[in-house]
């Protein structure tokens, strides 16, 4: 197989670690952030629970198609094993927890109140996200029915057959997680380079997740780029669901804008 699909990533990857340090940031602004869906606790419950929902689709039937891989590749559980940390579960939580203490560096560094609380709601989004793209991600995997690579024998899925290859769940997990923060970085004001570190090192590890499972084995290039488009276009729209607010400073005022729903908030509950 062609090594050229790896030095593409590498270059990709190259690039996003020149994103962590970010555009020149607007300081002369105040910082801003996330707020509730159509500013209103209720309405962002109501989407925390569909995208929970989602969820659900995993218990759809798995479809055993022809559709097999580009071409065979064997079973490398090193790599496997090395993806299930860069992704899937455990990587997105990784990143989520990364992105969490770099969202609340971002509201300190810029002088927000309460910047460890305020940092729970780009959380909040990042959990939609995750749950969301796996919800899509399980629903395409059960519908096409994909033979994976290191099943792949003599032009069929076997002798002990795996259909569950197309999109890539460990690469659409974490790419979730990259997706929600470009967004953030890419509408911040202030001092935003946390915002661009925890974007850069979502992405770093998905483009890394996704050259790992095709070494592994695990899953086709097509299967990771699935991944990789599913996990960000849900990360991108749920933070587009979530309006910008600007943010006073703790010598200004309360760190929570006025004019919403903050009095019904979970701010104090989370």
């Amino acid at each position: 197989m062609s090594d050229r699909p790896l030095r593409l990533c590498a270059a990709v990857f190259t690039a996003v670690l020149l994103t962590i340090a970010g555009p020149t940031p607007l300081a002369a602004q105040p910082a801003n952030g996330p707020d509730y869906v159509f500013g209103s606790a209720t309405a962002e419950a109501v989407l925390s629970a569909t995208t929970l929902a989602s969820m659900a689709l995993t218990l759809l039937p798995q479809q055993h198609s022809s559709w097999g891989p580009s071409s065979a590749r064997a079973r490398n559980d090193t790599f496997g094993t090395i993806s299930d940390f860069t992704g899937s579960v455990i990587g997105a939580s990784w990143q989520a927890t990364g992105g969490y203490a770099l969202e609340a560096a971002y509201y300190a560094n810029n002088d927000v109140r309460e910047p460890e609380l305020r940092a729970l709601r780009s959380s909040l989004i990042d959990l939609q996200s995750i749950t969301l793209s796996a919800g899509i991600t399980m629903a395409l995997k059960r519908l096409t029915g994909r033979c994976r690579p290191r099943a792949w024998r003599d032009g069929r899925c076997g002798p002990e057959p795996e259909h569950s290859a197309f999109p890539s769940g460990h690469t659409a997990l974490v790419a979730a997680v990259a997706g929600s923060h470009l967004l953030l970085a890419a509408r911040s004001t202030g001092q935003a380079t946390p915002r661009y570190l925890a974007f850069g090192l979502a992405e770093g590890a998905t483009i890394t997740t996704a050259m790992l499972r095709v070494l592994a084995g695990a899953h086709s290039w097509e299967d990771v780029l699935g991944g990789w488009v599913i996990g960000h276009a849900a990360g991108v729209l749920l933070s587009l669901a979530h309006p910008m607010v600007d943010l006073e400073t703790s010598a200004t005022g309360p760190a929570m804008p006025t004019g919403t729903a903050a009095g019904l908030s979970w701010s104090g509950s989370y």
